[in-house]
């Protein structure tokens, strides 16, 4: 994205009180945004290429962390 990161992005969202669990993926897996993105709260940060199983635990670890909210 050329305006902003995902990380950027994702603090936008929050603020404006959005709270739908983010899995980041990224084909340039740096350490610094895998850190910040869990401290910020996403479920996931997958790097390219992952397995179907490891995005299937995200989605599944999103989707339980998302029950109940009304986002």
């Amino acid at each position: 994205m050329p305006e902003m990161s995902g990380i950027e992005l994702h603090d936008i969202l929050r603020i404006r009180g959005h709270h739908t669990p983010i899995i980041f993926i990224t084909a340039f897996p740096d350490e610094k945004a895998h850190a910040q993105a869990l401290v910020r709260g996403a479920v996931c940060f997958l790097s390219k290429p992952f397995d179907g199983d490891t995005l299937s635990r995200c989605l599944d670890v999103a989707l339980k962390n998302s029950a109940g909210e009304s986002d």
